[in-house]
């Protein structure tokens, strides 16, 4: 649900540049190292562009049925960039929003098409934006030309957990993505019939995890 839900915050974005005014140059989830990605990436980092990362969850609540619910935190990244000497412009934008839409509005924008937001999955409760603060411009920063915020995000998502009561071994885990930005015609549920979502609907689904669990040599 994690990878779920950073990529359909992207995927909101990117369907949502007509209302915005202006089109993303990149979106992508972030980088573990923030600096040193901008040093490697150098001049392809151009804004308007946009970052995700999941940064942890909190209140975990008991479901039931092997069912726990959390409230995932998320970072979300903004970034424009201009070639104007003055770095007020940067933030403001120009009179051409489509051409420079400034980082106060790739911010602005982003909270207004995410807040209360389901992105069409199963969560608990919708997006909810919280605090947002300036990036501080560092030396790569002020070298790329670029300006930027981050805002927090949180939606609280069900997670499904293995019981005491187990017996199976875990071998490997499969998971089914449905992202109808996507335009893909069919839900996941391998049985539409049957209550509740059918898993695993392989033929059906937008994009699919497997990922198969080695066992290391601990020498």
């Amino acid at each position: 649900m994690i990878t779920a839900i950073e990529l359909a915050v992207l995927e909101r974005l990117k369907a949502m540049e007509g209302p915005l005014g202006f089109a993303w140059r990149r979106l992508d989830t972030l980088p573990d190292d923030w600096e040193s990605y901008l040093d490697a990436k150098g001049g392809e980092i151009k804004g308007p562009a946009a970052w995700i990362g999941f940064t942890g969850w909190s209140d975990p609540e008991s479901w039931g049925d092997g069912v726990i619910a959390v409230t995932g935190s998320f970072g979300l990244v903004v970034v424009n960039s201009s070639a104007r000497p003055d770095e007020a412009m940067n933030r403001h934008g120009g009179k051409d929003v489509a051409k420079e839409p400034g980082s106060y509005r790739l911010a602005l924008g982003a909270a207004a098409v995410l807040d209360r937001q389901m992105l069409g999955l199963d969560l608990v409760a919708p997006i909810a934006v919280g605090d947002c603060q300036p990036l501080k411009r560092s030396k790569a920063m002020r070298d790329l030309k670029l300006s930027g915020h981050a805002m927090m995000l949180a939606c609280r998502f069900p997670i499904q957990i293995a019981g005491d009561d187990t017996v199976d071994e875990l071998e490997a885990l499969h998971a089914n993505w449905d992202f109808p930005s996507f335009n893909t015609p069919f839900v996941v549920d391998a049985d539409p019939v049957a209550p509740g979502v059918q898993l695993p609907d392989d033929p059906h689904a937008d994009a699919t995890d497997h990922i198969a669990l080695q066992e290391t040599d601990p020498s």
